[in-house]
């Protein structure tokens, strides 16, 4: 699928996030997190502090270049209405979710590295990537409770525990995805999760059949 190219006010957002991401990050690992400053951040970057707040909450995430996920509305849609079953379908929800807070490729590289060495920045990718766990819980929820519900959520056997269930182990399987792939460097990143997926079912299967 052919990408939409970008507008120039999309390109001049994406410029200053770069920037302002670039300058803190760079900061962090010449001096620690523990002394970089917003101040400091928004005059490497050539921006003002509320420039900066409209790009970033906080320092900690201009250093990681995160943000706080969200749900795209076409996300939303494809999990509605794609064939795929349902374990798959909140995989994808869920790392789609999840990438809306943390970008891949280079800054992916750049944030393994910082966290490495800082570890007490790993607090704010975790509470990220439990927001992302937190949005798609509730749109199961919703699902769940609507009248219209899909026919496979409404056979859960346990209602809304099987939905948190199944969310836990697509967490699990999305971290098994991206545990193979240190580097954030697989191209084909929907095809891998869906490998990760076949991967984890696979397993279940085999061990229920030992049994």
């Amino acid at each position: 699928m052919q990408e939409t190219p970008m507008t120039q006010r999309e390109r001049n957002r994406l410029d200053t996030w770069n920037a302002v991401h670039d300058a803190a990050a760079a900061m962090a690992l010449e001096d620690g997190p523990g002394v970089v400053t917003i101040e400091a951040i928004s005059t490497r970057a050539g921006v003002s502090k509320r420039t900066f707040f409209n790009y970033f909450p906080t320092k900690e995430d201009a250093i990681l270049g995160t943000r706080a996920p969200c749900v795209p509305d076409e996300l939303l849609e494809q999990f509605r209405t794609s064939d795929a079953d349902l374990l798959t379908r909140i995989v994808r929800i869920l790392t789609g979710v999840m990438r809306t807070s943390l970008r891949g490729g280079e800054a992916y590289q750049e944030r393994r590295k910082i966290v490495s060495r800082y570890p007490e920045l790993r607090a704010r990718v975790v509470q990220h990537i439990n927001d992302a766990e937190r949005l798609v819980d509730e749109i199961l929820r919703e699902r769940i409770q609507n009248e219209e519900a899909e026919e496979t959520l409404s056979r859960l056997p346990a209602g809304e525990e099987s939905a948190r269930a199944l969310l836990m182990l697509a967490g699990t399987i999305t971290r098994y995805a991206y545990s193979c792939d240190p580097e954030g460097t697989v191209a084909d990143i929907d095809g891998h999760i869906d490998s990760a997926v076949q991967i984890f079912r696979e397993v279940m299967q085999a061990t229920h059949d030992n049994d």
